[in-house]
């Protein structure tokens, strides 16, 4: 089964998605977005902190405000699952 990955940014405006073909690309995205926003957290981000570790740490720096994660899905194709979801 093909799988797609989600990048997912939750926040006070909504959330933002990204979908990927690798999971390596849902993660660059999610580094993206914190370090892009890290500057709205300064207080509570250290400088010149990875963003590597600025996204496993992003709900801390957010005071629990804001998620970021990648969400791993089966790509279905609609023919396929409509014949095998027939009752």
């Amino acid at each position: 089964i093909m799988k797609i990955f989600l990048a997912k940014y939750e926040h006070k405006h909504g959330l933002d998605e990204r979908a990927f073909k690798s999971r390596k690309g849902a993660e660059w995205q999610l580094e993206q977005w914190a370090e892009m926003y890290a500057d709205e957290w300064a207080p509570f981000t250290p400088d010149n902190m990875p963003a590597a570790s600025l996204v496993e740490q992003w709900t801390d720096i957010t005071c629990g405000a804001e998620f970021l994660y990648v969400e791993e899905l089966p790509l279905l194709d609609h023919k396929n699952f409509c014949e095998e979801h027939k009752k």
